[in-house]
């Protein structure tokens, strides 16, 4: 009787190796998938409006984004929202003294938080995805129901909370002075153009960065509460302190006009320049 001899393994044929576009059309549907999931919960990209950050960053121009706050540090570059949190909701009182009620004493309004935007580098907040995280933060105020911020700003880091800052220091550019080591300058070549306004470098920290000087003399800071008197006046770091590279159209909204930002106005940093020439990069390494 004839029995059939059950094939052995090395007996099956071997499956045929994947070619290259089956390869290739799987590693795009990973790496897209992977993309994904990183802009939606980490990183995503973004369009700036304005030249507040000029000359390095321009209006038009795209920027990787890097949503939270760890490892800020100086010369950093930041998206933040101009308007100070809310106060928490003070407790009612016992008891109300008999006649008119007083009028409630109107908020201060931020500089240029509803003024025409101009020319100061803006980030749509619609672009960051911020509507859920909006309404967390109102909760937790106890606002609801108030709008999103029109819009959020970009600025550079000069300052984190803790460091001793010191105003009026002659030696420093923007006359300041961190942990006692002033603000280095160095003029640049002067306008290229007829009409342009000349550039300068700053250096802090390991960062060396282009910007636009003020023609407006001396840089103010009203928004810091420091005496008048010219300083040197040196206080501790009550927050971040933002100062937008173009020192004429960004002092409506940084540290100039509002002061210290605290570490809930930061929404992330902008990590990457996704255009433009190279010497323009956010945040040049010496």
């Amino acid at each position: 009787m004839f029995f059939r001899r059950e094939p052995e393994p090395d007996d099956y044929p071997a499956p045929p190796d994947r070619t290259w576009p089956t390869r290739l059309a799987w590693c795009v549907l990973v790496g897209g998938a992977a993309l994904l999931v990183l802009r939606c919960s980490f990183a995503t990209v973004v369009e700036i409006h304005g030249d507040g950050m000029a000359p390095n960053l321009r209006s038009g121009d795209h920027v990787l984004f890097v949503r939270g706050t760890w490892g800020l540090d100086r010369g950093d570059l930041v998206v933040y929202d101009p308007t100070p949190p809310p106060p928490p909701p003070e407790p009612a009182p016992l008891q109300e003294p008999p006649g008119d009620k007083a009028a409630p004493e109107a908020r201060p309004r931020v500089p240029g938080s509803r003024d025409r935007l101009r020319n100061t580098a803006v980030v749509d907040p619609k672009e960051l995805g911020l509507d859920d995280e909006w309404e967390k933060v109102q909760r937790r105020s106890g606002v609801a129901g108030q709008p999103p911020p029109r819009s959020l700003r970009v600025a550079r880091i000069l300052a984190v909370p803790g460091d001793a800052v010191t105003f009026g220091d002659a030696r420093g550019a923007l006359g300041l002075a961190i942990n006692g080591e002033p603000l280095a300058h160095k003029p640049g070549d002067g306008p290229g153009e007829p009409g342009a306004r000349p550039t300068s470098f700053e250096i802090i920290g390991d960062r060396r960065y282009q910007v636009l000087a003020s023609t407006a003399g001396p840089d103010a800071w009203p928004g810091m509460d420091i005496p008048a008197d010219g300083g040197p006046y040196e206080v501790p770091a009550d927050g971040y302190l933002l100062v937008a590279d173009n020192r004429d159209e960004g002092a409506c909204c940084d540290s100039r006009a509002i002061g210290w930002v605290e570490t809930d106005q930061i929404r992330g940093e902008i990590v990457l320049r996704l255009g433009g020439a190279p010497e323009a990069a956010p945040a040049d390494k010496r």
